[in-house]
């Protein structure tokens, strides 16, 4: 068994490298569209990667303040966590989509590249747990 301050550590870890992963595919979004249609399609891109990082520092921070807490509550919290994700993404989409509202596939690129950054966390961490298990 992990040891709490070393897991409260290892968790501050991960949520870091996945925003900078995050951070980074927004910026390449944002460099892509701006090869191709200039700076409101940059902007559009990084406004949307934006939403993404936003979204995950929130997340992130409310699930580690709840590390050392019950298994219930540590639950309840990451619940509660998702479902305001949930909402502030339904309210910053409206607000990001009436400031670019010709740009929505920017927009929508550069968040969506943000979820990527979810699937390399799982790669990541299941090359970890294999070098772990000696495998």
């Amino acid at each position: 068994m992990v040891e709490q301050p070393q897991a409260g550590a290892e968790l501050a870890r991960a949520i870091a490298w996945l925003l900078r992963i995050q951070a980074l595919l927004s910026a390449g979004a944002g460099l892509v569209f701006a090869v191709i249609g200039g700076l409101p399609m940059a902007l559009a891109a990084l406004a949307g990667g934006g939403v993404g990082l936003f979204l995950t520092a929130l997340t992130g921070l409310r699930v580690a303040l709840s590390q050392g807490a019950e298994a219930k509550h540590m639950v309840r919290t990451f619940y509660r966590a998702m479902a305001l994700k949930f909402v502030l993404a339904v309210i910053l989409f409206v607000i990001v989509a009436k400031w670019f509202a010709g740009y929505f596939v920017p927009v929508v690129t550069g968040y969506a590249v943000t979820l990527i950054a979810y699937w390399l966390a799982m790669q990541k961490i299941g090359a970890s747990a294999q070098l772990d298990n000696g495998n």
